[in-house]
């Protein structure tokens, strides 16, 4: 019998993996092991390149990781409440944005995580799914079963629902469904404090004609809902690294390097994909590079900057780049680092002058509540301190918002696509923007999925979100130096239509904010400030203070028709060479309304249904295979581990 053998890794990390060819209940439980290059073997059966979210789902599933005294990784700080507003610059690239000409000009940082576990490791735990419409729409632009019903097994795999605290559920209302979640590896809950304010809130948005969700997790991510936290029972952070790849730390068939930089991935004359070359980083280029095999598979999960970046190098990628940078072309997809889309954000504040008692200042202005707030926490990690970046969200319809939607959506439609995008699109990106504005334009009209968010959690300020940009960006690799930082330009707002929708959502906060329940805070404008009243002093005053990323960023190596900009199929599989598949967020084709964690995972949730397929063709009924696993095993972390499909729990 096969044992396997295995590696993988990120741009900064590589996971290496040979699975076992025999059934999964047959294969002997084995050990994992960090390892130095110097260890590193010749070949392997799966490389993954990147040890992110999304790699370590995959390596998880596919070996069945490692553990490492690597403080990178390892710091205790990062499963604490606190940490969800934190993001260390040593667990991000050092990258900077060209600058953002639609919003002042301005540079930004992009936010790319550069650690084990990716983005699930820096994020801010809010962990909700889009509206169904969200993924029905990418299943709409021919990705056969990749709409909201063939993704919530994998939503309901990657997850498993912690009953929060009673007496919080009762007294502010807080729902859920149940059935939305299985037994996975992350735990979900809600923290056991609320401040009161929220209780305001909630009724106020009720009587600007906003419904209240019991859930949002099941396809009803739109209106106002509640969305809980991938922590657990302690509060502390629920992630890919301690519930994908600690549980399985002594597997010696998945092998984890970090600190490497894949270079490029190296092919046989019949295009498959054979091997990856990979150079310490922080060595000079021309550094010695090493050589290794993948006997199956080579899957990319280098997130949405790196991914296309090592295709480009690669030689698959828009021709004209490629020919410029003196890399001979493999394949030309025009699309490899096009379609970059992210959530931009702008602030707004509003002071309420008789506010409820406690209320967020409370932990600063109160001494015997701040004593009181430490007291909780430090005896029982309960109260206002196991609270992250809140729970509850409205995600607006644009009809709900603007009574000229139709108007708005008809001016889109008589746009020329190619006016707005990059200059870098040919025709086949056109084509797919147009493909997806097709989409866009019924999600604009629906009442069952949102084009903002504006969160919520008792303050008077918050961030508001366009969720449907119809700007996109690039991610292009230096062809002058094709390892040194990217060009990475997300266009922010070039569309002036997104404009116009942060203007709608600016005056429907205010309205929200003079809604008859409000009035009993004594709600007052801080920013803008309400001298700023015409709609050209909002879309100056929203693009002075706008972000271009709020960490969603995605798309850069989308699933789409090849001849439309695609680059993976709904296989996953890269167009025009074998042996190359994509398992994380560049897959996705048009962002969805909601924070992007939870829907990563499954991604790589059913990026392992499609090897498992392959792997296993002679396996007919899988339903009742993965309930005969369960059951034998009589062991949750042996059946998320070893099973593929999921159950209906």
């Amino acid at each position: 019998m096969l044992r396997p053998r295995a590696i993988f890794a990120v741009a900064a990390t590589i996971l290496l993996i040979r699975p076992c060819s025999a059934y999964p209940e047959l294969v002997d439980k084995i050990k994992a092991r960090q390892i130095n290059v110097g260890s590193l073997r010749s070949s392997y059966d799966y490389i993954i390149v990147g040890g992110g979210q999304s790699g370590l789902v995959i390596g998880n599933r596919l070996s069945e990781d490692s553990s490492s005294e690597d403080p990178e990784f390892d710091n205790p700080g990062q499963l604490e409440p606190s940490s969800a507003t934190s993001y260390p610059a040593r667990d991000l690239f050092n990258v900077t944005t060209v600058p953002q000409t639609a919003i002042g000009g301005k540079r930004v940082s992009v936010y790319a995580a550069s650690v084990v576990g990716g983005g699930s490791t820096v994020n801010g735990m809010l962990f909700d799914r889009g509206a169904a419409e969200d993924y029905d729409n990418w299943a709409a632009l021919g990705n056969h079963g990749w709409d909201f019903a063939g993704l919530l097994p994998y939503f309901r795999k990657s997850t498993k629902f912690g009953t929060p605290d009673a007496a919080i559920v009762r007294e502010y209302n807080i729902t859920w469904d149940p059935n939305a979640y299985g037994n996975g590896p992350i735990d979900v809950t809600f923290p056991s404090w609320q401040w009161p304010t929220i209780k305001v809130q909630w009724k106020a948005w009720n009587e600007v004609g906003v419904p209240t969700m019991t859930d949002g997790e099941s396809g009803n991510a739109f209106n106002a809902y509640w969305v809980p936290n991938n922590v657990d029972s302690q509060s502390r952070r629920s992630y890919a690294k301690n519930r994908y790849f600690d549980p399985v730390s002594t597997r010696q068939n998945l092998h984890l390097l970090t600190g490497y930089r894949v270079n490029d991935i190296q092919f046989s004359s019949t295009k498959r994909a054979q091997s990856v070359r990979i150079q310490q980083r922080g060595t000079a280029n021309g550094a010695p590079t090493t050589t290794i095999s993948a006997n199956q598979e080579i899957v990319l999960c280098a997130g949405w900057l790196n991914t296309p970046l090592v295709l480009q190098r690669s030689g698959i990628g828009p021709q004209d780049l490629l020919t410029r940078a003196g890399i001979p072309v493999m394949v030309d997809l025009p699309g490899v680092g096009s379609n970059l889309q992210d959530h931009p954000a702008t602030q707004i504040r509003f002071q309420y002058t008789r506010d409820v008692q406690p209320n967020q200042a409370s932990l600063y202005s109160n001494q015997t509540f701040q004593a009181w707030a430490q007291q909780q926490w430090q005896q029982y990690r309960k109260g206002p301190l196991s609270m992250l970046v809140g729970n509850a969200l409205a995600t607006l319809p644009l009809p709900t918002m603007l009574t000229t939607y139709q108007s708005l959506i008809s001016r889109v439609n008589s746009q020329t696509a190619s006016q707005y995008l990059p200059n870098t699109y040919g025709a086949a990106n056109v084509r797919g923007f147009e493909a997806q504005r097709r989409v866009l334009m019924a999600s604009y009209a629906s009442l069952k999925n949102g084009v903002v968010e504006i969160p919520f959690s008792g303050g008077g300020g918050t961030s508001l979100v366009l969720e449907k940009p119809l700007s996109r960006g690039t991610v292009l690799m230096n062809p002058s130096d094709r390892f040194a930082d990217p060009t990475v330009d997300y266009n922010t707002s070039i569309n002036p239509i997104d404009n116009e929708l942060f203007v709608a959502m600016i005056k429907f906060y205010r309205r929200w904010m003079q809604a008859p329940s409000m009035q009993q805070l004594g709600p007052q404008e801080q920013s803008p400030g309400s001298s700023i009243t015409s709609d050209q002093q909002i879309i100056s005053y929203a693009t002075q203070g706008m972000i271009s990323s709020t960490a969603h960023s995605c798309g850069t190596a989308a699933m789409m028709p090849q001849d439309q900009a695609g680059v993976v199929s709904p296989e996953l599989l890269v167009y025009g060479v074998t042996g190359l598949s994509v398992g994380d967020i560049s897959m996705i084709p048009l962002i969805p309304a909601t924070h992007t964690c939870a829907t990563v995972y499954a991604i790589a949730e059913k990026w392992w249904l499609r090897h498992y397929d392959k792997l296993h063709p002679h396996i007919n009924d899988f339903q009742n295979y993965h309930y005969q696993l369960e059951d034998n095993n009589g062991n949750d972390a042996n059946h998320y581990l070893f099973s593929s499909r999921p159950s209906s729990n």
